[in-house]
């Protein structure tokens, strides 16, 4: 049994609980309340920077000349199409005057969720301290294959119609089809490139479980989130 399939067999109830959670089956329904819409993308931009420095960290340890390309292309994306995605829908969910306290909360005066804080503070970690590639591409795998798997999720269960916004479609267009499942299985591919000993499976096995809770905490504070 490979590295992967061993830690999704056996943490396979936490994964579950990351890409079922209410937030995003509700982005995917076109259900979600714009107020909680911006606000998780609102405190997911909080991730941008750190996460562009975590990838250029992950390049910089990969000892593969074909992987360090994909990385480095991967970067490029990130920069572009995810980025233009914030821009445009945060903008538009500004002008709806029901989410005025939200805004001046989040926006205007930089509120950052108490659990948003430590995962930018264990992204910091991972950036600034590791120096186990290990450790950092196993996270990066399990970030990446958590929102993969909130959208095969629901697609599975036929919950997304046809007709969706921009505001919820795109995002899911992000994070689902051929160019990211590909990326996806790339990473897949490097975690079971490099993990070959026990320890290394330890070190893989904490980064792994560590992103899974980092993530359902990510999505419970944005969805349980009210502007005072």
């Amino acid at each position: 049994m490979s590295t992967i399939d061993k830690l999704l067999k056996v943490h396979q109830d936490l994964f579950l609980q990351s890409i079922s959670h209410p937030l995003t089956n509700e982005l995917c329904e076109g259900t979600l309340a714009d107020y909680k819409l911006f606000t998780y993308l609102n405190q997911d931009l909080k991730f941008f920077q750190i996460g562009l420095n975590l990838f250029g960290k992950t390049l910089a340890y990969c000892d593969d000349p074909k992987s360090a390309i994909i990385l480095g292309k991967q970067i490029g994306f990130v920069s572009t199409d995810e980025n233009d995605y914030f821009i445009k829908t945060l903008k538009e969910l500004e002008q709806n005057e029901d989410l005025i306290k939200v805004v001046i909360n989040l926006k205007e005066e930089n509120l950052t969720l108490v659990k948003v804080q430590q995962y930018i503070k264990y992204l910091q970690y991972l950036t600034f301290e590791s120096n186990s590639y290990v450790e950092i591409i196993t996270f990066m795998y399990t970030m990446e294959k958590v929102y993969l798997g909130w959208a095969e999720y629901n697609i599975a269960r036929k919950a997304i119609p046809s007709d969706l916004p921009y505001k919820y479609q795109e995002w899911i267009n992000l994070h689902y089809g051929l160019d990211f499942t590909k990326w996806v299985q790339f990473l897949h591919n490097e975690v079971e490139r490099v993990v070959k000993t026990k320890e290394d499976f330890n070190i893989c096995e904490k980064s792994f479980v560590k992103c899974l809770e980092l993530e359902i905490d990510f999505f419970q504070a944005c969805y349980e989130y009210q502007e005072n």
